[in-house]
């Protein structure tokens, strides 16, 4: 895995582009995973917040949505476009690879879109301890083949491989489908425990 963090610019001309809003239509995609209004979602790399603010739509004043990155440029971003529309129910936040800076088990919902792939398995691991058991962890990553934009096909993960590497977090598949003709939708779950510590459980 590799990891990459985005300018402003390449955000607002490459993740918000005419053409990822046909293939990925997030609205249509919140819908199909069946988010629901009151729903805590964690957004774990965001970027400019192409997933993010449809889900602060959905989940309505009930809910809220963290939209997490490791840019401390697009986390302004992120801020400014919440301000200016001003939403109550999203909150950008600053992380690391090693550290998302939320309490355990806060999200009915993780997703992970189009970052699997370059991310260390610590940011996983983060991810998976700030989902509740019995919520859902979705993963968005481009399919492992050539002819499309996005990163080395070298770089990419085959659903295949996306699945071993989640379930290795202790997660269980549940479903999957594609997301426009180059992308994969894994959605696993967090398995329900006796066991929840509710503090922090790392740290920097």
């Amino acid at each position: 895995m590799h990891e990459a963090t985005w300018s402003r610019a390449d955000a607002t001309a490459v993740l918000e582009s005419p053409e990822r809003q046909r293939a990925q239509n997030p609205k249509r995609f919140w819908e199909r995973v069946g988010l629901r209004r009151g729903n805590v979602v964690v957004d774990v790399g965001a970027g400019s917040g192409f997933f993010a603010f449809p889900a602060a739509d959905r989940v309505g004043g009930t809910g809220r949505v963290f939209a997490v990155d490791v840019s401390e440029e697009l986390v302004g971003l992120l801020r400014e476009r919440s301000e200016a529309r001003k939403l109550r129910n999203l909150e950008p936040l600053l992380s690391s690879p090693s550290h998302i800076p939320l309490e355990d088990a806060v999200g009915d919902v993780v997703l992970l879109a189009n970052v699997l792939h370059g991310i260390p398995p610590s940011t996983v691991d983060e991810a998976v301890r700030v989902l509740r058991p019995g919520g859902r962890l979705i993963d968005v990553d481009w399919k492992k083949e050539a002819g499309s934009d996005g990163p080395p096909v070298q770089h990419r993960l085959s659903a295949a491989e996306a699945r071993r590497a989640l379930v290795a977090h202790g997660l269980r598949l549940r479903a999957s489908f594609d997301l426009g003709p180059h992308h994969y939708v894994l959605v696993l779950e967090r398995p329900r425990s006796a066991h929840l510590p509710g503090h922090l459980v790392s740290s920097e």
